[in-house]
């Protein structure tokens, strides 16, 4: 069973290494064994009556465990219960308070029914034969969860002539209602006369608008094709001058022009480049937001499912927002459609508060900090005053990868002579990635209970290993301490970075949280054969004591 979490060198000296490992092996086999012996009587892992350690069907006996049980199965009849919510409490703002006063205990789950909501709208508005709704619940249909990836919930896919594509906006009825007409409809819709094009410049907050020599063709496939990348923005199409003139397209413009048309700053966004559908898609990602963002959980899709990944965002409470937010705005202009900027309300209880422990803020203090988005989710913070030239000079630096990451990090320890060596993120180089030691680092959270349940065993392992010199035992609490070298899945997370390896991929451990199974793995792994200096065994002491 596995484990349980809670979510180049030079060729000389590799070559060394690989020799050494290879002309050791025979020697080092009668070893280990001994050595395996000796940890399975002193680990307490093992009962120190199982000669070999490891048998098949564990416990050094013939059972077969299907076979132990079947006796007792076989007249089990095959039964899943029903999840029954009869005894569910329906609770309001009318009743809540007298509820919770009456009850001492009370288990409450708080959920949107948004898209039961939708559903409801979708199917009196479709016929049933183009539109179905329908759900799965992912933690029994795993299988079908893991084929659409589907990591948190709720998870909501449309699904057209088989081929899935993920809904990203907010989980709200109307923009699922929305995106899914979007999705039905015309990818681009006619605009043929004064009248609609008034419309849509009252009722839409941002519109692309093509002006075409003709409604269909090349040009209108190349626009409809855009629209199907980029969904979350109506798409229009005319080739009536007095229509393009009302959208300040200029009528006597050379067709085909398109723009992008916005109720907030910067109204009017041109297109100069080429009439391709990946370009367009890519031209109204970049520009489709307003110079700066504020996060909110409506804009968090639009934020992070952006193709400019980049950002640099401002950190300060709403009763100095006014002062900072002016000149961050005038900072964004030159980096348009290259980085995005985020303001982050500070004090903001539902969105502010969780991004700035995120990033490891703490304190009120006005911040800003850029930041890489993508999988090494780097980030950098601005030193110093946060004017407008600074800001400016800042994510320029960002840009050109000139800046010097920052990773968070306890104070190094003044002391560190346990047989468990701590590791914080500025010690992480020094310890970790030492080229002449095999090191197993366990990257821990203070409240997580496997991470809890495995330090008396963690311990055990270190104080046989202490008299290796060349192997480290360390570990690394991962909430308070980041390195790019050390990314933990979940807690605990193992790993294991071989001397003289360090700049490949530290291994990572996946077997039982075991003295004896952790020791195996370090065996294997280990670039530098070792043998264990022992204490006297609890075997040998029986023996001792049994002769006196």
């Amino acid at each position: 069973m596995g484990s349980t979490r809670t979510s180049h060198p030079s060729f000389p000296v590799l070559l060394l290494f690989l020799l050494a490992t290879a002309a050791a092996a025979g020697s080092n086999k009668a070893e280990e064994v001994d050595d395996l012996q000796y940890l399975i009587d002193n680990s307490e892992d093992i009962p120190p009556n199982d000669p070999d350690g490891w048998p098949e069907g564990g416990g050094g006996g013939d059972y077969d465990d299907d076979l132990l049980f079947q006796d007792q199965d076989q007249d089990l009849p095959d039964y899943e219960p029903q999840i029954d919510e009869t005894h569910v409490v329906v609770l309001t703002a009318a009743n809540f308070s007298s509820f919770l006063a009456a009850t001492r205990h009370v288990m409450v789950e708080f959920y949107a029914p948004e898209y039961a909501a939708a559903a409801a709208h979708l199917a009196v508005h479709h016929n049933q034969t183009d539109l179905a709704l329908a759900k799965a619940d992912a933690t029994e249909e795993t299988d079908l969860a893991q084929r659409y990836d589907v990591q948190g919930f709720p998870t909501i896919i449309l699904f057209i002539d088989g081929v899935p594509k993920d809904y990203n906006g907010a989980r709200t009825k109307d923009a699922i209602v929305d995106w899914i007409n979007k999705k039905l409809g015309p990818a681009v819709q006619d605009v043929t006369s004064v009248h609609e094009a008034e419309r849509i410049l009252t009722g839409d907050d941002k519109a692309v608008i093509a002006f075409l020599d003709t409604l269909t063709g090349a040009h209108s496939d190349e626009l409809a094709a855009a629209s199907r990348l980029e969904d979350s923005i109506n798409f229009y199409q005319t080739s009536i001058p007095d229509v393009a003139k009302l959208f300040h397209i200029d009528p006597a413009a050379k067709r085909p022009s398109i723009v992008l048309l916005k109720k907030e700053e910067e109204k009017l966004t041109f297109y100069d480049g080429k009439f391709k559908a990946s370009a367009i898609a890519d031209f109204v990602s970049a520009n489709k937001l307003p110079l700066v963002t504020t996060l909110t959980q409506e804009t968090s899709p639009s934020i992070f499912g952006n193709a400019i990944k980049k950002q640099i965002l401002l950190f300060a409470v709403a009763s100095e927002s006014s002062k900072f937010l002016s000149i961050f705005k005038e900072a964004a202009k030159p980096f348009k459609g290259k980085l995005l900027f985020v303001f982050v309300e500070r004090d903001n209880d539902e969105v502010g508060e969780p991004v700035a422990n995120y990033f490891g803020l703490t304190g009120q203090e006005t911040t800003v900090l850029a930041y890489t988005g993508n999988e090494d989710a780097r980030k950098f913070f601005l030193d110093g005053e946060v004017s407008l030239e600074a800001i400016k000079d800042f994510a320029e630096g960002f840009l050109e990868d000139k800046l010097t990451p920052f990773y968070k990090s306890e104070p190094v320890p003044e002391s560190n002579d346990g047989d468990v060596k701590i590791v914080v993120g500025k010690s992480l180089d020094v310890i970790v990635l030492d080229e002449s030691k095999d090191v197993l680092l366990e990257i821990y959270a203070p409240w997580c209970g496997h991470c809890q349940s495995l330090e008396p065993t963690y311990n055990k392992l270190a104080k046989h290993l202490s008299g290796v010199d060349s192997l480290v035992i360390a570990k690394m609490d991962g909430t308070t301490n980041e390195h790019p070298r050390a990314k933990s899945d979940g807690y605990p997370t193992i790993l294991f970075y071989p001397a003289g390896k360090k700049s490949f991929e530290p291994v990572t451990f996946e077997g039982e949280r075991t003295v004896v199974d952790m020791y195996r793995f370090i065996k294997k792994h280990a670039s530098i054969p070792f043998k264990l200096k022992r204490q006297e065994s609890r075997r040998e002491s029986i023996q001792t004591d049994g002769v006196k």
